[in-house]
């Protein structure tokens, strides 16, 4: 009959040999040609668009393109551009961001996902991480 301190012991040692064995998921980054910068977002305007399944939004100073993800950080809710107020608005639990995506009421706590984008030959390429499965 085995002790309950030795299976308990044995359980744990399985258990931190699962983790160190298994690799953590990491997200996977895909870059995505979008088209002409100008035929996507004109200079010193905002687009909304989907990226592989991703809402995001897309604002352009000149050579400047900011990426932002249009889902909340809070409890992944879909978010809405209100220009007006200069706000990204979640309509699940009345948290809001900025147009840079930082939180200006809570409940969420964290910006929103910056996504990295490249003008390359007039081309604009939005790179979109996504969790790996």
């Amino acid at each position: 009959m085995i002790s309950i301190g030795a299976l308990i012991g044995t359980w744990s040692v399985a258990t931190a040999l699962r983790r160190f064995l298994t690799p953590t998921s990491r997200p996977a980054s895909h870059t995505h040609a979008l088209g002409r910068i100008d035929d996507v977002v004109r200079d010193g305007a905002r687009a909304e668009v989907a990226i592989a399944g991703t809402r995001v939004l897309i604002a352009r100073r000149g050579d400047d393109v900011r990426v932002l993800d249009l889902t909340c950080t809070h409890a992944r809710c879909p978010l809405e551009v209100h220009l007006p107020s200069n706000r990204i608005r979640c309509a699940c639990h009345g948290g809001a961001f900025d147009l840079d995506g930082n939180v200006v009421q809570a409940p969420p706590t964290r910006p929103l996902t910056r996504y990295e984008a490249r003008i390359v030959n007039d081309e604009l390429f939005v790179r979109i991480h996504q969790e790996s499965t």
